[in-house]
């Protein structure tokens, strides 16, 4: 198939996928205030005739006489070199010929921009759009809390649009591990680290995995927010990067987070995925009969890895049982000192407060996460009518 062939089939996609989201007021926009446009010309002064357009958005206000919001769209499609700068530019000044109302030019691809052209793009406030059939652009994941979605303009209504409807619709390369694996994989990292001989020691091995591993870390304020949820921290693949806001670095919430995205690092670095799909993939729920999480798409395992991987890292579970058990036997309890029995007895409810807040000051972590590591390798016989496992873990994800 020939160059303008290929074109001519991702400008066609492009051009009925967005027909149809204004259709169904997937861009915040009714139908009868926008319209949609292919191969439609736009007077230039400069030319004294049209300039023709790959494809164009006009937006209508009610009983407006003329559209007050112009989106110019140009398709470029290739398999195998980047879009030069020069296209950019080139592209910019038709933009310019066309005057009289609130232009935004946009450049749509299946392949990647050079990075003069993304400059020039940024400066000139143009939007480019990368999307593959892998989608490997910028890829940004996240451990974020809920909080309320603020309103989105049309221009990242659009945008989103785009990237989710012409990018990949699943993750690419994900290995679903089991907790064993997940917790040998952690291991075999602290065993380098410290031999297993010690907790962590956040400050060092912030240090060791710089040095180990040529991974970045910036502590910063305000990480902005991703679908109304304020985001604590993330991993960015590109730039090899650890994100976290700097109000947790001091709390007990710290160890947890970093944990997570040090999860995503270890685990999911060769994943390919379209960012967009994958924040509109539902949260994982709890399963009452089955008391587990139900694993029902890719963002349901990716999360639920980076947060087991977590727990590992920071409350190794040898180190763990070696400390519990020590713990215990120093408070006089010596028949199973490795197990915990909870009722309404306030002598066991005591020494089970104890246990938990001892090992979190040892471990340097929440006393959620310690509930948590408890029951997770059923180390706790509850016969209070206490929450289980399941809101444990719920807290300790929103902690």
């Amino acid at each position: 198939m020939n160059t303008v062939k290929i074109g001519d089939n991702f400008e066609d996609k492009s051009y009925k996928l967005i027909l149809k989201a204004i259709k169904d007021f997937e861009l915040g926009v009714s139908p009868n205030n926008s319209k949609i446009f292919q191969k439609k010309g736009y007077y230039s002064k400069d030319r004294e005739k049209d300039i023709i357009f790959d494809l164009s958005i006009e937006i209508w206000p009610k009983n407006a006489k003329r559209f007050t919001i112009l989106f110019l769209i140009e398709c470029k499609s290739s398999n195998s070199k980047k879009v030069p700068v020069d296209d950019v530019e080139e592209f910019y000044g038709k933009i310019r010929q066309v005057a009289g109302v609130n232009v935004k030019g946009v450049m749509i691809s299946d392949n990647s921009f050079q990075s003069g052209g993304v400059t020039f793009a940024k400066n000139r406030g143009m939007m480019l759009i990368e999307v593959y059939k892998d989608d490997t652009h910028s890829i940004i994941l996240h451990r974020a809390e809920r909080k309320l979605a603020p309103k989105k303009s049309i221009d990242e209504i659009f945008l989103s649009f785009i990237k989710k409807t012409l990018g990949a619709k699943k993750v690419i390369g994900l290995k679903k591990l089991s907790t064993k694996q997940i917790e040998s994989h952690a291991v075999s990292i602290l065993e380098k680290y410290n031999n297993l001989s010690s907790p962590i020691e956040i400050c060092s091995f912030i240090e060791y995995l710089k040095k180990e591993f040529k991974l970045k870390f910036e502590f910063t304020k305000n990480l902005n927010s991703l679908n109304g949820k304020k985001i604590k921290g993330y991993y960015d693949i590109k730039k090899n990067k650890v994100f976290i806001d700097n109000s947790i670095q001091e709390t007990n919430q710290f160890p947890f987070v970093l944990g997570h995205e040090l999860g995503h690092f270890f685990l999911h670095n060769g994943l390919k995925m379209n960012q967009e799909v994958y924040n509109d993939f539902e949260d994982s729920e709890y399963d009452f009969f089955t008391d587990k999480f139900k694993l029902e798409n890719d963002k349901n395992w990716i999360e639920w890895q980076a947060n087991k991987f977590a727990i590992s890292l920071f409350l190794p579970k040898t180190l763990f049982l070696r400390e519990l058990i020590n713990f215990r036997k120093e408070m006089g309890i010596k028949r199973h000192p490795e197990h915990i029995f909870l009722d309404n007895q306030i002598i066991n409810q005591k020494d089970y407060k104890k246990t938990v807040e001892h090992l979190s000051n040892y471990f340097n972590t929440s006393k959620i996460s310690v509930r948590f590591r408890i029951e997770e390798l059923n180390l706790l016989t509850n016969a209070q009518n206490k929450p289980n496992i399941r809101s444990v873990f719920l807290n300790l994800r929103n902690e």
